[in-house]
């Protein structure tokens, strides 16, 4: 035991120190650069979510202030939301790109079928005709939770 301790300590007197200075440095670096990588993309995913709540206020999380002709009031929120949900697209990993752009598409479609008609009709006959305010909660939610998966 005693001869490997000695062969070990022979090699670092005879090593120069620079090369393993260098590695803990270098580590010290990916290290920082990792956790500032997590900050930013935790400050990312807040700004996300308070934008879309702030966006879509008074309609998500809770239809409190529902307002008449909703279609037309959606899509002139549509291109703040586009510049949104574009930002944050460079936080979602490249394999659930794919699921993030299908549930901004649904919502995007939503936008652009929902009438003051369909509400009223879901109202009169919620058996018949799936209730748009749980239409509209399901779909923001799913491009929420994306938010979450970082």
């Amino acid at each position: 035991m005693d001869k490997s301790l000695n062969q070990i300590s022979g090699y670092f007197t005879q090593v120069p120190l620079w090369p393993f200075v260098l590695l803990v440095m270098i580590m010290t670096c990916a290290g920082i650069y990792q956790l500032f990588i997590r900050k930013q993309r935790s400050i990312d995913a807040d700004n996300f979510r308070l934008s879309i709540h702030s966006i879509l206020s008074g309609l998500y999380p809770e239809p409190a202030n529902w307002p008449k002709d909703i279609g037309v009031y959606l899509r002139d929120r549509l291109p703040a939301m586009q510049e949104v949900v574009e930002d944050f697209r460079h936080d979602i990993p490249q394999e659930r790109i794919p699921a993030y752009n299908k549930d901004w598409h649904s919502y995007c479609q939503f936008c652009d079928e929902i009438t003051d008609d369909k509400c009223v009709a879901a109202e009169l006959n919620p058996s018949d005709v799936p209730d748009p305010k749980q239409v509209f909660h399901t779909l923001v939610s799913n491009i929420l939770r994306h938010e979450a998966m970082k």
